[in-house]
């Protein structure tokens, strides 16, 4: 139960004025990096590396990148130069791709904001433009957290909210939440605490202007 002294928390990625007067943030994040990014930055280093290592034959006498570089530059196939050419602009095309999958990772990253306040659960999406998603509490009906081994240990999982009306975004699994219990305990805190009639605490009072100090 929240108490008249509780400190209210102010939005660091949510839209501050979508809240209201007495509605309280309770929680705000966005999907973890850990969910985001190793993906396309492993694919995006290997074939970096890979490009790197086809395109300098110096790397050959390297024992291990050798026989890599002979692999995957297909001189198994062909000692044209111009084939081993085309392969390099091949590996390239894939670090490219690996970069543009960072980019349209870290956009959606950036670009959405989950949050629980004390009347509703947000979604906010976009960058420039603004899209905002909701679910009242009270048509919450019940918040299911999935996590699997890999997840587990790393922190994060999938959040969803099943709402009255099957709405949208009650439909729709919220991948990547870090501490996906606490964001759930959050949601349901706040379902319960509708109940309550002090329920939000009251905005403390502005402090009194100090007198004047009187000259000496």
């Amino acid at each position: 139960m929240a108490s008249p002294t509780t400190t209210r928390i102010m939005p660091k990625h949510l839209k501050a004025t979508y809240l209201a007067d007495q509605e309280y943030l309770l929680e705000e994040t966005r999907g973890t990096k850990l969910y985001y990014f190793p993906g396309p930055l492993l694919w995006t280093v290997f074939w970096g590396l890979v490009a790197l290592a086809s395109a300098h034959p110096g790397y050959s006498s390297i024992p291990s990148w050798g026989r890599l570089t002979d692999y995957l530059s297909l001189n198994h196939f062909t000692h044209s130069s111009s084939a081993s050419m085309y392969v390099t602009l091949a590996y390239l095309v894939l670090f490219l791709i690996g970069l543009l999958w960072l980019l349209v990772r870290y956009l959606r990253w950036i670009a959405t904001v989950y949050a629980v306040s004390s009347r509703r659960v947000i979604i906010q999406k976009g960058i420039l433009g603004r899209d905002f998603d909701q679910i009242p509490v009270n048509q919450v009906r019940g918040v299911d957290v999935h996590q699997g081994v890999f997840q587990r240990v790393l922190g994060y999982g999938t959040v969803r909210i099943s709402s009255e009306g099957g709405t949208r975004v009650g439909n729709e699994d919220w991948k990547g939440i870090p501490n996906p219990f606490r964001f759930q305990k959050h949601i349901e805190d706040a379902t319960q605490n509708l109940l309550n009639p002090n329920y939000p605490p009251p905005s403390p009072p502005p402090a009194a202007p100090m007198p004047p100090t009187p000259p000496r």
